[in-house]
């Protein structure tokens, strides 16, 4: 059984179709990034699985449950747990209070202390301004403080949508490098990214989404290989090196 499932899913805004009949599949302890450029579904997909906005058709489900329009405190705390696009942090509070708030449904003291613990470890720079305002951290510093606020849900699957958004490409490369750390520590991810590059480069597994349908699907570095990914999303016409 996949750690999660989703099945012919459908998601509408009025009378415009956003996704229409999405297969995915993530397994336990994998990376799977959803490519796409910009309208194509990649968010909706994301807030579709988080509770965020309605299905009117198809599944979602976690080890064979259903979760499908659940509310979306209820799939937090089953474990799926969303860092939004633009990470919305609360800017005016401290880093550590950012990420206790985060861990606020971890009723065990001892065990949110470990998480907390795992979190300086997996992102030094966290630890070294822990009594720092948020807002004054770079965009990259905050996008980890997103991340470390989705682990301290002590969550079975984080959902990162665009974490690369708006980031310096050195930036970038901290933050492929930080989702490699998490995934290498057992945490399951499901990825969504306009950059492919970076996408294609921590990833297990790929989905390409194309006005609301999935065009391709595989392991991620056969997709990545496809031409049509190397000349949309790439740059690169296929044969030419």
């Amino acid at each position: 059984m996949s750690l999660l499932e989703i099945e012919h899913l459908r998601v509408a805004y009025g009378k415009v179709v956003a996704l229409r009949d999405v297969d995915l599949v993530l397994e336990e302890g994998a990376i799977t990034v959803v490519v796409g450029v910009n309208g194509a579904g990649k968010s909706s997909l994301m807030n579709a699985v988080s509770g965020l906005v309605r299905v009117s058709a198809g599944s979602v489900r976690l080890r064979g449950h259903a979760i499908t329009n659940r509310p979306s405190h209820r799939i937090a705390r089953a474990g799926v747990v969303q860092v939004p696009e633009g990470r919305r942090i609360f800017a005016p509070l401290t880093v550590e209070d950012n990420l206790l708030l985060g861990g606020h449904t971890v009723h065990d003291r001892r065990r949110r202390q470990e998480i907390l613990a795992t979190v300086y470890e997996s992102f030094p720079v966290l630890a070294e301004r822990r009594d720092s305002t948020a807002g004054l951290l770079s965009g990259g510093q905050q996008q980890m403080l997103a991340f470390g606020r989705a682990l301290m849900t002590d969550p079975s699957i984080l959902l990162l949508d665009e974490p690369s958004m708006g980031l310096a490409p050195v930036m970038v490369d901290v933050i492929v490098e930080a989702i490699r750390g998490i995934a290498a520590r057992g945490m399951s991810i499901l990825l969504v990214e306009q950059n492919a590059a970076a996408a294609f480069s921590v990833a297990s597994q790929a989905y390409v989404l194309e006005n609301g349908e999935v065009v391709l699907s595989g392991p991620a570095s056969t997709v990545a290989e496809d031409p049509r990914v190397l000349r949309a999303f790439l740059g690169i016409e296929a044969g030419v090196s």
